[in-house]
């Protein structure tokens, strides 16, 4: 069974992008722009001598709303590279400048039009090549396939082990602190009765498999599944910016953000029933599953 990796998923998304720009290129033109002239007084210094036509409103909307793309992919790739070296900063940097440069077309000044869309074509290509690239520098990951799970999936059932016919039977299952919290609140301020009694039943599983080593490292649950407790809250300038902390499910999505962002060569994978978080996950480029009932 094979999952696709977080950064497999982004580099679709890239292609995806690609695609789209090529038709917006396809779609444009490119006019002599330089306003120097033989014998004029008047000298124009750094002047560029080519510049974008002006777009119609089919055009100019295509361009707004693949730019809204490529932002929203921007910072979940820059995930990937919490601790980038200079050169790999900069490499990153002006690759997405570039595609958002040729977007927003305010070309006072820019030297990089070419003079011919075809040659546009290739300068783009090898842009998105060069962010390509980058996911060779990421490691491997001993474990394909990573799980987080939600509150609502531990009350429903806190088997860690319930996953294997989705995720296959080998992984490692990261509890957050956000969720670990829920958890203890509920067993004494659940507004009912069975409530209170299943995040109780989560809470004794949970604390059973702690007997089982040092979870901070990870412990055995059964098999080849492994539980790791997370301690650390979520703290990254990379993170989207519609994540808002002071709301718990936000921070989950932070959370799985930047352990995805931790190890880019496995699938996370979210246990989840509820439709809102379902919804922001979508929003993050992470999958999530169904947990079924205990």
């Amino acid at each position: 069974m094979r999952h696709d990796t977080y950064a497999e998923r982004l580099v679709a998304e890239l292609d995806g992008i690609a695609a789209s720009y090529a038709e917006i290129l396809a779609a444009s033109d490119i006019k002599y722009v330089n306003p120097n002239r033989p014998g004029s007084h008047v000298i124009f210094v750094a002047a560029a001598d080519w510049g974008w036509t002006s777009s119609d409103d089919a055009l100019e909307a295509a361009r707004m709303a693949l730019l809204r793309r490529v932002r929203e992919w921007t910072p979940r790739f820059r995930l990937l590279f919490p601790d980038p070296t200079p050169q790999v900063a900069k490499r990153l940097s002006k690759c997405v400048n570039h595609l958002e440069r040729w977007l927003i077309r305010d070309t006072e000044g820019d030297r990089t039009i070419p003079q011919t869309i075809e040659q546009a074509q290739n300068k783009i290509a090898a842009t998105v090549t060069n962010l390509r690239g980058l996911t060779n520098l990421l490691p491997p990951d001993d474990y394909p396939v990573r799980l987080v799970v939600d509150t609502n999936a531990l009350i429903d059932n806190p088997d860690l082990t319930a996953y294997t016919g989705e995720l296959g039977g080998r992984y490692v299952v990261h509890l957050l602190p956000v969720v670990l919290g829920e958890i203890d609140n509920l067993k004494r301020a659940g507004r009912t009765a069975e409530l209170r009694d299943n995040a109780k039943r989560a809470d004794r599983r949970l604390k059973g498999i702690r007997t089982n080593g040092n979870v901070l490292a990870g412990v055995r649950v059964a098999g080849d599944v492994i539980a790791r407790f997370e301690h650390t809250e979520p703290r990254s300038d990379d993170l989207p910016t519609w994540l808002d902390m002071s709301v718990p499910d936000d921070r989950f999505v932070a959370s799985t953000l930047l352990l995805q962002s931790a190890h880019p060569g496995s699938a996370i994978y979210v246990a989840t029933s509820d439709i809102n978080m379902q919804t922001k996950l979508s929003a993050a480029g992470l999958p999530y599953v169904e947990p079924s009932l205990a």
